[in-house]
């Protein structure tokens, strides 16, 4: 196994500049996705007369919004749309790390421990489960996990309060939040030669596996034979080491020494070499 790469999150300036293009990038799929539900739902209401409107401007401006939906009566000033607003971003971005550190235990040696921390000057809080190896499909379980369930607890929420443009709202804040989770996975998707992800206190370092592989040249039968079991030979013994590095990994420490070459190329453009 050898340390191939890694992302220093508050450090990074390209993945930092990624993590701006993502987040501007959500901002306007949230207007588009707001004004195609406006659309849609005035389409619905006098193409087919269905007694919808498209937002609840009513619960924000009271009888002002309502006027400006053509609606009487309607919804009511609602002072709890205001305050909502303002704490569900704020909580969700609590949830979204518990998110991450149920996942970060979950696939964790029993006994592990998750932290969390924040960055006051960059704006972040993150949960972290430093010095712990997972397979790559682990950790984009642990990345993307909170894109989508905290995303599907507040459209549930939403839902149920009936204030779709509360929903748009609060789901595109807490989206514009996932954009360095994104950026890990981007970083993993783009090199299939990740194949274990470690946790740290700066963000992720990524490692590979050495693989051997020999092709024998057949010139006659009994030189084929010789390199079959030449071949069979190097299998079985790469297995043996492939298996030996899973067992570490499995059980949860970051290998002591790194075989092979230890390149430490940049993962992320621009990002710090090891």
């Amino acid at each position: 196994m050898r340390r191939i790469g890694d992302i220093h999150v508050f450090e990074d300036d390209a993945f930092l500049r990624f993590m701006r293009r993502a987040s501007g990038f959500t901002v306007l799929a949230g207007i588009a996705a707001a004004v195609v539900w406006g659309l849609g739902m005035s389409a619905l209401h006098r193409v087919l007369g269905a007694p919808v409107v498209p937002f609840e401007l009513g619960a924000m401006f009271g009888a002002w919004g309502n006027g400006v939906l053509g609606v009487e009566g309607g919804q009511k000033f609602q002072l709890w749309w205001w305050i909502l607003l303002v704490l569900v971003p704020l909580a969700s971005l609590g949830l979204h790390e518990l998110v991450h550190a149920f996942f970060f235990s979950q696939f964790a040696p029993p006994g592990s421990r998750v932290t969390f921390g924040s960055n006051w000057e960059m704006g972040m809080i993150y949960a972290s489960a430093e010095g712990i190896m997972y397979t790559r499909d682990q950790y984009l379980v642990i990345a993307l996990a909170p894109s989508i369930v905290v995303s599907l607890l507040l459209m549930v929420l939403g839902m149920g309060l009936r204030w779709p443009l509360w929903t748009v709202i609060v789901v595109t804040v807490h989206l514009t939040g996932c954009s360095g989770d994104w950026g890990y996975v981007r970083a993993i998707r783009n090199d299939p030669a990740i194949a274990y992800c470690e946790d740290t206190s700066y963000g992720v370092a990524f490692y590979g596996i050495d693989h051997v592989i020999s092709r024998p040249t057949l010139h006659t039968r009994a030189e084929g034979s010789a390199g079959a079991r030449g071949v069979a030979r190097a299998d079985e013994a790469a297995g043996v080491a492939g298996a030996a590095g899973a067992d570490g990994v499995e059980a949860g420490r970051c290998p002591a020494s790194l075989s092979g070459d230890d390149r430490g190329f940049t993962v992320v453009e621009g990002g710090r070499r090891s």
